[in-house]
């Protein structure tokens, strides 16, 4: 069963009957990245995928901070009347997940799987583990100029590099209309909703991520037994889109432990 549609200025899919899981896209990011997961878990699982309000194929006026698209998040769960769907979040769709949780805590759900996304951006004297490079004194460059060099490893597989390059040409990502939103993004801080959450948690961090500064899994695991890390090799950034089949597997798991 597949639907397709726009509810709200959302464009919504919905592939599958079962246990619903809900992808959540990273910034500039489209609702195709996770062809992968979509086409893998046709069985006994519902997938959720969507695009922000004003990107991808949705309505409206882009957003401007994480809270307006925590209520894009929860108003596919209740749209769609899902029941503690397992949420998984890719770089800032990680952020828009604990922004979701902090406004909606009254949202059940099975678990909550992030990926390659620190739970603070900006390093400090306390704080290594961030987006490289980042501090309060460059927060400002960084906004305006995007890291140099690529994001993936070797590049996403076809069949997910194909539906990706269809939507982004479709309606290309304006990054100058997204710096309030990625501004915000640069400045949360999730460390303390994390050490508090109960719900399971596994952190999915990429070996050879050009991000981040690996550590903050053991660091949130350290101090929250429902969090876990499992690493995956031979990717960048885009785990689930460079090396599908070791995320499934992960993902697969990860959904057996935590019915």
């Amino acid at each position: 069963m597949q639907n397709s549609f726009s509810t709200t200025n959302l464009a919504i899919s919905v592939v599958g009957d079962g246990r619903p899981v809900v992808f959540v896209n990273g910034f500039g990011s489209y609702k195709e990245i996770w062809t992968a997961q979509v086409a893998a878990f046709r069985r006994g699982v519902q997938t959720v995928c969507f695009d922000y309000h004003g990107q991808g194929e949705s309505a409206g006026v882009m957003a401007t901070n994480l809270e307006q698209l925590a209520a894009d998040l929860a108003h596919v769960i209740r749209q769609q009347k899902l029941v503690r769907p397992l949420l998984v979040g890719h770089s800032m769709g990680a952020s828009v997940i604990w922004a979701m949780r902090r406004q909606y805590p009254e949202l059940m759900v099975s678990g909550i799987m992030v990926v390659d996304q620190s739970p603070k951006m900006i390093n400090d004297a306390q704080w290594r583990y961030g987006y490289r490079g980042l501090t309060s004194r460059t927060a400002t460059v960084q906004l305006q100029q995007p890291r140099q060099g690529h994001e993936t490893l070797r590049g996403m597989v076809p069949a997910v590099t194909d539906a990706f390059i269809r939507a982004e040409s479709h309606r290309p990502f304006d990054r100058e209309q997204g710096m309030k939103l990625l501004s915000d993004h640069f400045q949360a801080d999730w460390r303390a909703q994390i050490v508090a959450e109960r719900a399971p948690v596994l952190f999915v961090t990429a070996a050879q991520t050009p991000y981040f500064n690996n550590g903050y899994g053991q660091w949130l695991s350290s101090r929250n037994p429902q969090v876990h890390e499992v690493m995956i090799q031979n990717c960048g950034h885009d785990v689930m889109a460079e090396v599908p089949d070791s995320f499934n597997q992960t993902l697969r798991h990860f959904m057996l432990q935590n019915k």
